[in-house]
């Protein structure tokens, strides 16, 4: 299959981002939780694209009901990832799209237009950032490694539990970073750029994307008690380097 339509949609899209315009009109979803015109310009103009190309795979996708998509076959879409991020201005945020085959996710891209920063990777080929292959860390130590992290905003009453663990994560690397975007998070693990990842219930559109990217680069992502992360429903996830996937199973609970 070739996702070279796939990838020039997400990059046309990029564009979307870059207008300060799209950063008014944002329309509150729930808790905390708010679409803006950008993340419905940037879905709008995606699916589009590819009902054109892949006419006969579906799409999930945040800003739509995906109930009744039941295919093994499935394209998955966040069109904003970092929504917060953008409507104050701070970046990092990213478009982030999957192709899923029965629950793996056989294609990636998480596109940081700002930054200019483009992840993609597809099963079986590597991982590239801006077309250079990327690989992740060789840290093993648990307090040799930066790790990034994000607040489950939206599960606000799983704080408690969720900002437990991440303290005793951070007491234990040498340091934690909170970006406000898990795809970019996750990316940033499969660059060595940061050794893990870990956070409670992320969504399908989250993760999928950059769990392709890991993989590709050497990485490990799993959900806490160490199965494969759902895309259909939400996951608790853990991503890695591989070499701290067991140590930090100590702290998610699996042990």
């Amino acid at each position: 299959m070739d996702f070279i339509k796939a990838v020039n949609a997400v990059l046309d899209a990029g564009a979307l981002m870059k207008d300060a315009t799209y950063r008014t009109n944002a329309v509150k979803k729930g808790d905390k939780d708010y679409v803006t015109a950008c993340d419905i310009a940037i879905q709008k103009s995606i699916a589009q694209a590819l009902r054109q190309h892949y006419p006969d795979i579906p799409l999930i996708a945040e800003e739509k009901d995906n109930r009744d998509i039941l295919s093994d076959s499935v394209f998955i879409l966040d069109p904003l990832d970092g929504t917060t991020n953008f409507l104050h201005g701070y970046t990092p945020s990213c478009i982030s799209l999957a192709y899923v085959y029965k629950e793996q996710p056989v294609f990636g891209i998480v596109h940081d237009p700002v930054a200019d920063a483009t992840y993609i990777a597809e099963k079986g080929k590597g991982a590239q950032l801006n077309g250079k292959p990327i690989r992740v860390s060789n840290v093993k130590n648990i307090e040799n490694a930066l790790i990034t992290c994000e607040t489950s905003p939206y599960e606000r009453g799983d704080a408690d539990m969720h900002f437990d663990v991440l303290k005793k994560v951070f007491l234990a690397c040498m340091d934690i970073r909170i970006s406000g975007s898990a795809a970019l998070d996750i990316c940033y693990v499969a660059e060595g750029a940061a050794d893990a990842f870990l956070t409670r219930n992320l969504s399908p559109w989250d993760v999928a994307a950059g769990i392709c990217i890991l993989t590709e680069a050497k990485g490990v992502c799993t959900d806490w008690k160490g199965n494969p992360p759902s895309m259909r429903y939400k996951s608790d996830i853990l991503a890695s380097n591989g070499l701290l996937q067991e140590v930090l199973y100590e702290y998610t609970g699996k042990l």
